[in-house]
């Protein structure tokens, strides 16, 4: 009887913490735009400078990407596995697993193929900070679409960072057309 009861508890609570990581759909496509915020009570902070490789910090069988910048205080980067596909986005010391992370759309998580190209930014909206990576590999008209992966950057420690990925075509969105005229 107590495991009927319990297992109803955990499966709520579970619910529950999965939902308080959800992103936001508006901060999703304010990533994807990147320099104008989808609506107004959202807050873009571009993380300046290239991402560079960096030699001096081991992590064993990865790659670190990170922007060179004073404004990268947290900090935010990239890890490209050396062998697989275990990419993994970070800030501080939280870890959001690329290939775990949850689609947006019809198009499945792809690791960023330069990492180095890629722009960096923390959004925040309603008290809560973002991490935002996205790539635009394209050219001509296809330079519109981008993909982005955003995850709530969590308040405790030991917490994992749940990322949402999507691509989509910019020139298609509401915010990027008002910006136009």
């Amino acid at each position: 009887m107590i495991r009927i009861v319990i297992l109803p508890i955990l499966f709520a609570l579970s619910a529950l913490a999965h939902a308080d990581q959800k992103v936001p759909e508006a901060v999703i496509d304010s990533c994807l735009l990147f320099d104008k915020p989808f609506d107004a009570s959202i807050s873009i902070t571009p993380i300046e400078g290239r991402a560079q490789l960096i030699d001096d910090v081991t992590v064993p069988g990865y790659q670190l990407f990170i922007p060179a910048s004073d404004s990268n205080k947290l900090p935010v980067g990239y890890a490209t596995s050396k062998h697989g596909s275990n990419d993994y986005i970070f800030v501080g010391q939280h870890r959001g697993y690329v290939m775990r992370a949850a689609a947006v759309g019809k198009y499945r998580p792809a690791r960023i193929e330069e990492p180095s190209r890629a722009a960096f930014a923390v959004l925040r909206q309603h008290g809560h900070q973002y991490v935002c990576v996205m790539e635009s590999d394209g050219n001509g008209s296809a330079a519109f679409v981008r993909s982005a992966f955003v995850g709530r950057i969590p308040s405790s420690k030991g917490s994992a960072l749940k990322l949402f990925y999507k691509v989509a075509d910019v020139k298609r969105f509401k915010a990027f057309n008002d910006a136009q005229h």
